[in-house]
């Protein structure tokens, strides 16, 4: 992903000072040739910084927040960011999103910008500036205009918009947490497939015809999601059972009705039996168990299992 992101910007013209822990990298990546700014490759972290003029967006794409924290621990690394905007875009949740932020405002005396992020897209994405960034960064108390509030953003949005389109989250913690639920979108619909290719194929679906229905449906979805967000603000039962969209029963006979076929043709029903635990623990039981009350309520009381854990307290 790093590499994908460096040759996207030298071809937008941005220079690059490049270190990777593994050197032959950084210097297979300067050697390349035809870009419109040049790549100088360092043998460590703090040499890459010191190249950088004040004001330089510095990114940091590493395999997890334990190694992001093992680099700003080295001795020089956070002298070096000092004037500089950290941009870290390493994958991790909201919580090592904030843990990143005091190491980097310890490392540099609270002398350097920092904006957590999240890349939404597969290095090709970056490679094209075709992907989607979510940034956050702590808000600077009092200021008066969003640039100044922000800073980081102001300084680095124009550099991070070449590698895709870039949207501001809030505050530390909440780019992760965007990406997850946009992310999730996406292998969610992708698992969905998977399960049900064996019988699109056994029953001769043809796969343009799987892909032009599955675009209607899922131009639907943002309009549900709002629609369900706000049939989530009320966790009461009265609440559930009224201007219903979708019974837990329903949804249940839905996914029950392929369990047969998935046993006469040998197909596996994980995602179908994933499903119908979660409605059968939101309706409160199994179908005939005495406690399965909540088999009328609408598809939103899902929340209490996968939300709440069940705790109505």
């Amino acid at each position: 992903m790093g590499s994908a992101m460096a040759r996207r910007l030298r071809e937008k013209g941005h220079s690059i000072s490049a270190w990777n822990r593994s050197l032959p990298k950084a210097e297979a990546l300067a050697a390349e040739t035809g870009f419109a700014a040049p790549c100088l490759a360092a043998p460590t972290a703090v040499q890459a910084l010191e190249r950088c003029a004040e004001g330089a967006i510095a990114l940091m794409v590493f395999t997890d927040t334990k190694a992001v924290c093992s680099v700003l621990q080295n001795p020089g690394v956070g002298e070096a960011l000092r004037g500089k905007t950290l941009v870290n875009l390493t994958s991790g949740n909201p919580d090592e999103g904030r843990e990143i932020a005091q190491a980097v405002a310890e490392a540099s005396s609270g002398q350097a910008l920092f904006l957590d992020g999240a890349y939404c897209g597969p290095p090709t994405k970056a490679r094209e500036g075709t992907g989607q960034l979510f940034l956050s960064e702590a808000p600077v108390s009092g200021a008066a205009s969003d640039d100044e509030r922000h800073p980081g953003l102001a300084r680095a949005k124009p550099v991070l918009a070449e590698l895709g389109q870039v949207s501001f989250a809030g505050n530390i913690g909440a780019s992760r947490a965007l990406d997850y639920a946009v992310v999730d979108l996406f292998f969610a619909n992708v698992l969905s497939f998977m399960s049900s290719a064996a019988a699109l194929e056994k029953e001769g679906v043809d796969i343009k015809q799987v892909v032009q229905e599955a675009q209607k449906r899922l131009a639907t979805v943002p309009g549900a999601m709002e629609l369900y967000s706000k049939k989530m603000e009320s966790r009461e039962d009265d609440a559930y059972r009224t201007n219903t969209t979708v019974t837990l029963d329903t949804a249940r006979s839905y996914w029950a009705s392929r369990l047969p076929y998935n046993r006469a043709h040998g197909i596996p029903s994980h995602f179908t039996d994933l499903y119908l635990s979660l409605l059968d623990e939101a309706a409160g039981g199994p179908p005939g168990a005495p406690e399965r009350q909540h088999g009328s309520a609408d598809l939103s009381r899902l929340q209490e299992v996968v939300r709440y854990g069940g705790d109505r307290e």
